[in-house]
């Protein structure tokens, strides 16, 4: 027997689903290898082995295949850094700040590709602010409630998260793409405890002091 309507339109829809994904990952892979500016869509599409034609079935044009490379990670990251929340404040913003570390630097030719691209585009630029609000929007949920516990000081929160959050990115960004403060003086486990303990002293010193465990 042949096969049923259905069955072709569940195989067709694989395929376009692989398709997809392959022309992503190549996306991913040229954006962070050439850079912004000198990614082309023929560049894509050879790194992907299809018909450039076929790009413009899933894409409407480079920048918007760079924004669907960017959401991709954006999304690993998002999920790497949201680390459930514990008793002790100072672990948990260790493990979220090295989930972030990680997927940054696993694709760290993205984020200089990202300072280009907002340069040229201001739908790049608006692509990045609406990515990053839900970081930045969760950091705030956060410290709203710890400040109401009374586990952190008073403070304007919303100010507070894009401080905190921007102060991560930049200093993953300086670290992992820009070498500072010098390739190989500083471990990204190093680099973590160190941006983990300034985020807990700027929050909670003063105000929460996690239990002492017994000797």
């Amino acid at each position: 027997m042949g096969e049923s309507l259905t069955e072709r339109i569940t195989k067709r829809q694989q395929r376009a689903a692989a398709t997809a994904e392959q022309l992503l990952a190549a996306a991913r892979e040229v954006f962070e290898s050439k850079g912004y500016q000198a990614t082309t869509v023929g560049a894509i599409t050879q790194a992907a082995n299809t018909a450039h034609g076929t790009f413009y079935l899933y894409f409407k044009n480079k920048e918007d295949a760079f924004a669907k490379v960017m959401a991709q990670v954006v999304s690993e990251m998002f999920q790497e850094a949201g680390a459930p929340w514990t008793d002790d404040p100072r672990e948990t913003l260790s493990r979220a700040t090295r989930g972030f570390f990680a997927v940054f630097q696993a694709h760290k030719g993205l984020w200089r590709c990202l300072l280009e691209g907002m340069h040229q585009s201001e739908a790049i630029e608006k692509m990045w602010l609406e990515l990053r609000r839900p970081f930045i929007e969760r950091i705030a949920r956060n410290l709203d409630r710890s400040v109401a516990s009374g586990m952190a000081r008073p403070m304007n929160t919303e100010v507070a998260a894009h401080a905190l959050a921007a102060m991560t990115e930049w200093t993953a960004f300086a670290h992992f793409e820009l070498g500072a403060p010098g390739p190989g003086r500083v471990s990204a486990d190093e680099l973590a405890d160190t941006v983990t303990d300034l985020w807990y002293h700027a929050v909670y010193a003063g105000a929460y002091d996690a239990p002492k465990q017994p000797a």
